[in-house]
This record gives C-alpha cells, structure tokens and sequence, in this order.
C-alpha cells in the first residue's frame, strides 16, 4: 500500500573533471567492482573524443546524455482492453537510463577497444543517430501510435 522511499546514495565528482555524472557513468560501465578499469575506459574514450574530434568531451557526454534520455516509461498493466500504460520519467531516472542504454549498445559496436565504441557511441548520440538515440526515438515513436489508437 505504501510507496516506497528511494534513497539516493551521494555521488561524488569525479577527479579529472570535476562532475557527478561521469562519476555515475563510470559506475555503470563498472563490472564485477573493478573500478579502475571502468575508469580508465572512460577517461580514454574522453581523451579519444578531446584530441581525434577537437570537442569539448563534458559537453559531448552532457549532450549525448540528454540526446539518449527517454521522456516516457512503459508498465505492463492489464487495464481492460490495453495492457500498457505510459507515464513521465523523473530526471535523474532519464540520465541513468541513457547511461545504460550508451553502455549496452556501445558494447555492441564493431570496434576493437571498448574505449573506443563507447567514444563513437557518445559522439554518435549527441549527433541523434546513434542506436541509443535510436531506441529512444522508437520508445517515443510507439507511445504516439498507442496514444493515436487510443484517442479514436
């Protein structure tokens, strides 16, 4: 009957840049505790993206965060006819998603390193075409088709 409280653990910034969300994002891409490895990945594909595409790789990773962050969740619910409800996502629950979709779909990629899938996944979502945009875009795409068939 009673909602439970989330509690949110504080993240610290991270040493070279000074932001809380590389921090969380090194957490997500993190396996098995090893931390330093997780690190380093990321820290390679930022200098990756700092001296191969001469960008600003903060405002990459922010743009690319926000680029592959869903507005909507769908919850499977037996409501008569339709089964699936849609509601809005909080912030914080929109960034991590798009952290783990970045991760999964960067594990993906062709390349040989993971520092560099995960660069040209970064680069490739704050640009909108890559797959987590992608997955994004469709999330959306069949909100508005359920939402359409609903109205009529």
């Amino acid at each position: 009957m009673f909602k439970k409280r989330i509690k949110i653990r504080k993240i610290f910034p991270d040493i070279i840049y000074n932001n809380t969300d590389v921090e969380k994002f090194i957490n997500v891409i993190m396996i098995s505790g090893k931390k330093s490895v997780a690190r380093n990945i990321v820290y390679k594909s930022f200098n990756y993206i700092k001296y191969f595409y001469k960008k600003n790789p903060i405002e990459i990773f922010s743009l690319a965060l926000d680029n592959a962050a869903p507005l909507i969740k769908v919850k499977l619910k037996k409501r008569g006819k339709f089964k699936n409800s849609y509601s809005e996502i909080k912030k914080i629950k929109r960034k991590s998603l798009s952290m783990k979709w970045i991760k999964k779909f960067s594990k993906i990629r062709k390349e040989r390193h993971m520092y560099l899938k995960l660069a040209n996944e970064l680069i490739d979502a704050s640009k909108k075409r890559g797959e987590s945009f992608k997955k994004k875009e469709s999330l959306h795409k069949i909100f508005d088709s359920k939402r359409s068939y609903k109205n009529k």
